[in-house]
C-alpha cells in the first residue's frame, strides 16, 4: 500500500508541489467540448479544432498582480450534449475582498454562456475586475469580423507577427472563421473588452479583456459595488449534422466525448530527416557571487556550455561578482556575457568613471567577455547614450566584445521600443513564463509562444544576433509596478524561486523552450542560475534538478553545434519531442510528458527515413519505487535521481512504429 507520504514526494517529484492538480472535467456542449478546471474553461475544441484556449474570470490588484479565488458551492452536471456549472468565488489578499458567483451552461446546439456576477465586500484599488478570453495563437493569420461598441463591423486578422498594440479595440462581439460556411461568435454584455497579443510575454494565446487600457487606472472599487459581466460562445453557419456512421471528424468528436477526465490520449511522434534548425548556444547566470567549487565545475562541465552570463550592477561589491564569474568561465573553458546596470543618479562624470573601470576590469579579469549589454538601473531598454560610451571605452582598450542593447525586461518592451539599432551589435530580451498566469498547464503551454518571439525580433532586427535571456521560471522584476513597494518585492531574489523548477515538469518545460527557440534561429539562450534554488544544481553539486539532464542530454549530442531536425507531435499540449542530430551524424530524439497521467507514445517516421534505435533512458517518478517506497521529504535534495538506462521497447510493427509509455511529467532519451 502506497503511503500518503510517498503521495506527496511523487508529486512532488512530478510538478513541484505536495498539493494535488486541480481537478478537470470533461465537457460537452453539442459539437463543442471543452475541459472545465476550476472556475474556468480551458481548451474548447469543435470536432478536435481548438477554437478558444481559455475563458475565465480574474481579480487584478493596482500592481497587476492576480489575486488567486477559492471556490465554493461547487456543483457540476453534465448530460451527456449539455451541462450546467454553479460556484461562487472568494478573493481575499490584505484589503483586497471581492466575492462572484459564476454560472456557465452548455446547450446541445453548440452555444455556452458564461456569466459572472459578483461584489466588493471592501473598497481597494484594482486594474482589472473580470472575464478574459484567449485564442489560441495557431489562429495567426486567421481572419475575424468584429463588432465594435457603436454597431460597425471591423474586419481584419489574428496578427502573424507579434503586435505592440491591441489588434482590436472597443469590442462587443469576434467571429472567427472554422470552416468553409462556420464560424465560431463569442458575444460580450456588461463592459468593453479589446484584445492584446498575449505573445509578447510568451503566453500561446491573444487575450480578449475586459476595461481598456485607454481608461485610466488604478481606480477604487468600493464597498458593495457590483460587477456583472455575460460571454455568450455560438456556432454561427451552417452546423454538419452527426450521425452514429460518421467518420472523420464525427468520430474525433465521439472519442474526446468518451475518454475519462483524467486520461490522456495517445500521442504520435512522427520524425522527419529535414533540418528544421539549429540548437542554439547554452548558457547560464553564474549564483550572484557564488565562487564554485572544484565538483561544482565538474558537473557542469558536463553541460557543454558555451558561455556564462553575470549581471553586475555598477556599485559597491560588482568586482568580486565579475571575479567569481569570470573565475567558473576560465574553469569551464567558455566566454563570458555581462548585463551592466548603470545609476542614472549618478553623475554623467562618474557614470565615466565607472563604465571606464569596468572596461579595465574586464582586460583584467583573464575570461573571455564575449558581450556586455549596458543599461541604466531605473530603465528597461537601452540608452544610446550608453552604447555609444561603452563602445568608445572598448575600442580604446582594444577589446572587441560585442556591445548589446535591447531590453533588461520581456519581448513586450523590445517590440515597443525605439531602439538605438545602430549603436548595438546584439540584442537581448527575457523571458519568463509567469506573467499572466501560473498554473503548470498554462507555464507548459507558453514554449511554443517562444519561438514566435525570435521570429518576430528578427523582422525588427534583422541580422543582429539574439541572446535569449535569462530565461528564468519566474519573472525577476515588474516592469509594469505603480509603487515602489510592488517593484522592490519583485526584484527580491526571494520570490523568484519556483519548485517547480527542481521536478520533473521543469526538465519537460526546459526542453520545450530550447526546442522552440532552436526552431526558430535563437544563437543564444541563457537559462537559470548555475548552483542553489535558482540553478541546475544544489550547491555543492550535490544533487542535480532533473533539468539537468535535459541539458546534459543536448550537450552530448551537440557539442557547442547540433541540427534540430524535423519531428511533429500529434498532441503539443500533452507531450514535447525534440529531434537533435550532431556533427558526427548521430541522432537524439527528446521526450517530455506535460500531463499528470501517463501518456502512450507511438514513434514512427516518415517515408524511407531509417530509425533503428539502440538505447533507451528515463527519468520518472520510478526513480523513487526502486528505493522500495521511501523518499526523503525534499526531493531536491535526492542525489539519486538520473536518467537511468531502461529496455528498449520492441517494434510494434514491421513498419517500425514504437510504442513508448511515458509516465507523468516523465522525460526521455532515445537515442
Amino acid at each position: 500500500m502506497v503511503s500518503r507520504s510517498f503521495e506527496r514526494d511523487v508529486r512532488q517529484l512530478r510538478y513541484g508541489t505536495a498539493e494535488a492538480m486541480p481537478e478537470r472535467k470533461r465537457l460537452q456542449a453539442g459539437p463543442l467540448t471543452a475541459v472545465l478546471e476550476d472556475g474556468g474553461l480551458r481548451y474548447i475544441r469543435y470536432r478536435g479544432q481548438e477554437i478558444v484556449r481559455g475563458i475565465y474570470a480574474a481579480v487584478r490588484d493596482q500592481n497587476w498582480g492576480t489575486i488567486k479565488p477559492v471556490f465554493r458551492h461547487y456543483q457540476v452536471t453534465r448530460r451527456g450534449d449539455s451541462f450546467e456549472v454553479a460556484f461562487v468565488a472568494e478573493h481575499r489578499q490584505g484589503e483586497i475582498e471581492f466575492e462572484w458567483k459564476g454560472s456557465i451552461v452548455g446547450s446541445a446546439d453548440g452555444t455556452i454562456t458564461y456569466t459572472f456576477d459578483g461584489v466588493a465586500g471592501s473598497s481597494f484599488l484594482r486594474n482589472r475586475i473580470g472575464f478574459c478570453v484567449l485564442h489560441p495563437s495557431s489562429l495567426a493569420g486567421c481572419p475575424v469580423e468584429v463588432e465594435t461598441a457603436d454597431g460597425s463591423i471591423v474586419a481584419g486578422t489574428f496578427p502573424e507577427r507579434i503586435s505592440p498594440d491591441q489588434p482590436f479595440l472597443d469590442m462587443t462581439a469576434i467571429r472567427c472563421k472554422i470552416g468553409e460556411e462556420l464560424a465560431a461568435e463569442l458575444r460580450f454584455t456588461g463592459e468593453l473588452f479589446e484584445m492584446e497579443d498575449q505573445r509578447n510575454w510568451t503566453d500561446a494565446s491573444f487575450k480578449t479583456y475586459c476595461t481598456p487600457l485607454r481608461i485610466p487606472y488604478p481606480v477604487e472599487i468600493a464597498s458593495g459595488q457590483r460587477v456583472h459581466q455575460q460571454i455568450a460562445l455560438r456556432l454561427v453557419g451552417d452546423v454538419p449534422q452527426i450521425n452514429d456512421d460518421a467518420a472523420g471528424d464525427g468520430a474525433i468528436m465521439a472519442k474526446a466525448v468518451a475518454v475519462a477526465d483524467d486520461t490522456a490520449e495517445a500521442v504520435t511522434v512522427e520524425l522527419g530527416g529535414d533540418v528544421v534548425g539549429h540548437v542554439p548556444g547554452i548558457g547560464l547566470s553564474v549564483t550572484p557571487g557564488h565562487l564554485h567549487d572544484d565538483a561544482e565545475i565538474e558537473a557542469l562541465r558536463q553541460l557543454r556550455l558555451t558561455y556564462l552570463r553575470a549581471l553586475l550592477k555598477l556599485e559597491n561589491g560588482w568586482e568580486q561578482k565579475l571575479a567569481c564569474a569570470a573565475n567558473a568561465a576560465i574553469k569551464l573553458g567558455v566566454g563570458l556575457e555581462l548585463e551592466v546596470l548603470v545609476s542614472v543618479a549618478d553623475e554623467e562624470l562618474l557614470r565615466d568613471v565607472r563604465l571606464k573601470a569596468l572596461v579595465e576590469a574586464i582586460v583584467g579579469c583573464g575570461a573571455i567577455v564575449d558581450a556586455v549589454f549596458v543599461y541604466e538601473d531605473s530603465c528597461i531598454v537601452s540608452s544610446e547614450a550608453l552604447l555609444v560610451k561603452l563602445r568608445r571605452l572598448r575600442d580604446e582598450a582594444g577589446l572587441q566584445f560585442r556591445v548589446g542593447g535591447g531590453t533588461r525586461a520581456y519581448f513586450a518592451e523590445l517590440n515597443r521600443a525605439e531602439l538605438p539599432l545602430a549603436e548595438m551589435d546584439a540584442a537581448m530580451y527575457t523571458i519568463n513564463p509567469q506573467v499572466h498566469a501560473f498554473d503548470t498547464a498554462s507555464l507548459a503551454e507558453t514554449v511554443s509562444a517562444q519561438g514566435d518571439t525570435v521570429r518576430s525580433a528578427r523582422a525588427l532586427m534583422p541580422g543582429l544576433p539574439l541572446s535569449i535571456g535569462p530565461i528564468t521560471f519566474k519573472p525577476r522584476m515588474n516592469p509594469v509596478a505603480s509603487s515602489e513597494e510592488g517593484r522592490r518585492k519583485a526584484e527580491d531574489r526571494a520570490n523568484h524561486v519556483d519548485a517547480r523548477q527542481w521536478s520533473l515538469f521543469g526538465a519537460g518545460w526546459t526542453l520545450g523552450s530550447i526546442h522552440h527557440l532552436a526552431k526558430a534561429g535563437a544563437e543564444r539562450a541563457c537559462y537559470y542560475e548555475t548552483v542553489g534554488p535558482l540553478g541546475v544544481m544544489r550547491e555543492g553539486a550535490a544533487s542535480a534538478f532533473p533539468l539537468y539532464h535535459v541539458l546534459t542530454a543536448i550537450g552530448e549530442v551537440s557539442h557547442g553545434a547540433a541540427e534540430l531536425l524535423e519531428c511533429r507531435v500529434s498532441d503539443s499540449l500533452s507531450c514535447e519531442a525534440a529531434s537533435v542530430r550532431g556533427h558526427d551524424g548521430r541522432a537524439t530524439l527528446l521526450l517530455a510528458n506535460y500531463r499528470n497521467v501517463a501518456v502512450s507514445l507511438r514513434v514512427t517516421t516518415a517515408g524511407s527515413l531509417g530509425f533503428a534505435p539502440s538505447r533507451l533512458r528515463v527519468l520518472d517518478e520510478r526513480s523513487l519505487a526502486v528505493r522500495g517506497g521511501s523518499a526523503p521529504a525534499d526531493l531536491s535534495a535526492d542525489a539519486a535521481l538520473r536518467l537511468e538506462e531502461r529496455p528498449l521497447p520492441q517494434p510494434a510493427a514491421a513498419d517500425g512504429v514504437l510504442e513508448l509509455l511515458l509516465q507523468p511529467f516523465a522525460f526521455a532519451v532515445l537515442d
